[in-house]
């Protein structure tokens, strides 16, 4: 795993590098390895996939309007991250609405369909404090101090959302969990 890391923080300092010297092909090689993880973040932060395509796209927009700016230092990630929640954020200020999508597809039996629903709805419901901390590191499995960076909070205060977020979540789904399994 290590090697994995290494290798990518290497193919992102190249790419970064790339872009900042306008070559158009860079872009879409950071997309290629961070176009996934942001979808799905901005995904389960709007649950809608349209917003989710739109604010992804919109992410990567942002890092070629500011190509220029970049640097190949080992924060990307975290600075990648940090547009995609703002626009996540301004975006919900303009719906103040969260719903499932109509559009969701989920595999697997109907029940478990119905349930991934349910979690879905109840993360949904969570508030953006709790919910925030709980798809940085349980769903996208990012570490605590790379999460409050992005959150811009103390990582004590991120353990104690998560702690929070993550109760809230198990008192929300109350017995649902019990009668599925």
């Amino acid at each position: 795993m290590p090697n994995d890391a290494m290798r990518d923080s290497l193919a992102e300092k190249r790419w970064l590098t790339a872009l900042s010297q306008g070559d158009p092909q860079a872009l879409g090689g950071l997309y290629e390895m961070y176009g996934e993880r942001i979808f799905r973040y901005t995904f389960r932060m709007l649950g809608n996939r349209t917003d989710a395509e739109d604010a992804t796209a919109e992410t990567f927009l942002r890092v070629l309007r500011r190509s220029a700016e970049l640097r190949a230092d080992g924060a990307f990630r975290t600075w990648l991250f940090r547009i995609a929640r703002n626009l996540c954020i301004d975006k919900m200020r303009q719906h103040k609405l969260m719903e499932l999508p109509s559009d969701a597809h989920y595999s697997g039996s109907e029940e478990r369909a119905a349930l991934r629903v349910t979690v879905q709805q109840a993360l949904a419901d969570l508030p953006m404090e709790y919910r925030e901390p709980l798809v940085l590191c349980d769903l996208e499995d990012m570490a605590a101090r790379e999460a409050a960076e992005i959150l811009k909070i103390s990582v004590p205060a991120l353990k104690s959302r998560l702690y929070r977020g993550r109760r809230a979540l198990r008192d929300k789904l109350g017995g649902t969990l019990e009668r599925t399994s």
